[in-house]
This record gives structure tokens, C-alpha cells and sequence, in this order.
């Protein structure tokens, strides 16, 4: 009896937590823009802009309604682009981008911000460069949520490791007796 009432514990417990994810909506951009779509954790923004001037700044801005920790990769395949800094702004914090790979004018480019606790609420990728001809800026924007555990989750983990302790216990004192008998 003991056990059954253990198990409609446990899983009232696993039905009462649920699988946190995060909604990545755009909400305006200075680039045309395709997405987001998601795929397990990863959000993907399609971007692209023609005749880009030169200096240029173009933004995207965001909404993430779920805290956790996050990668945002940057990417185009324009080689007369040039990016010159890339950063993610909440309106108080300041995400830089780092360049990876072609952080040299004529080359495909490749930037990430690194696994980032970054909070719910509004954000905007500022992306500056130069255009070394009339091309175009194209590429793609992936966020990773690399995921937090909900609180409920971490209760549903203390409880468990309360309930195994508990367990544990009970067997040792238990067996402590038969042991005196």
C-alpha cells in the first residue's frame, strides 16, 4: 500500500512539472527577416538586406519570454560584407559577439556570443560592418536555449533526494533492530 501511495506521489509530482521552453518572437527589424522557426533548442532567424551602405548598423529586435542560458551564433556568406562588432543589448547589459571564423574582409563570417544567462524580456542584436561593394547582407541567427531547470523541477529533485535519504534511513534503523534481536 505504502508503495502504490509513493508512486501517485511521484507521479503527480512528474505531471505537475512541466518542459521548459522558450518562445523567441521578433518583434521589428531594420532587415528583411524569415523565422523564427524552432527546432528542439535551437531558434533560427533568417536575415537578409540589399544594397547595404557603407558604414552600415542593422538591428533585430527580439522578445525571449524564458530566463536561461543562451548561444546566439552569426553568420553570412557575403564576402564583400565586413562585420565590425555584433552585440546583443537588453537596454542596460551589453552581449558582445565574437568574430570565429573570416574575421577578415572578402571571407564568409562567423560570430557567437557563448553560453550567456541572459533573463526573459526584450533584447536587440545590433550588427555593424562596412560593404566593399553592392552586395547584399545575408545570413542566418541561431539562439540555442541550453536550458535552466524550472523551480519546480529543482523541488521535484530535492524531494526525491529527501525521499531516497528518508529511505535509506528507515533501512538502517530497521536493520540495526533485527540485528540487537
Amino acid at each position: 500500500m505504502r508503495k502504490l501511495v509513493l508512486g501517485v506521489v511521484g507521479a503527480a509530482a512528474l505531471a505537475v512539472g512541466s518542459a521548459a521552453s522558450a518562445t523567441i518572437t521578433v518583434n521589428s527589424s531594420s532587415m528583411s527577416y524569415t523565422g523564427p522557426s524552432t527546432l528542439g533548442a535551437d531558434t533560427t532567424i533568417g536575415y537578409s538586406e540589399a544594397g547595404l551602405a557603407s558604414p552600415f548598423t542593422e538591428w533585430l529586435n527580439l522578445t525571449n519570454t524564458l530566463s536561461g542560458i543562451y548561444s546566439i551564433t552569426l553568420d553570412t556568406s557575403s564576402r564583400s560584407v565586413n562585420f565590425t562588432s555584433a552585440y546583443l543589448f537588453d537596454g542596460v547589459n551589453s552581449y558582445a559577439l565574437t568574430c570565429q571564423v573570416g574575421c577578415v574582409s572578402g571571407t564568409s563570417e562567423f560570430w557567437n556570443l557563448d553560453d550567456t544567462l541572459l533573463a526573459a524580456g526584450n533584447y536587440t542584436l545590433w550588427i555593424n560592418g562596412t560593404n566593399s561593394s553592392t552586395g547584399s547582407l545575408a545570413g542566418t541567427i541561431t539562439i540555442t536555449d541550453h536550458g535552466v531547470p524550472e523551480p519546480a523541477t529543482w523541488a521535484m529533485m530535492i524531494i526525491g533526494f529527501g525521499a531516497v535519504g528518508f529511505s535509506l534511513r528507515r533501512r538502517r534503523n530497521s536493520l540495526a533492530l533485527a540485528q540487537a534481536a
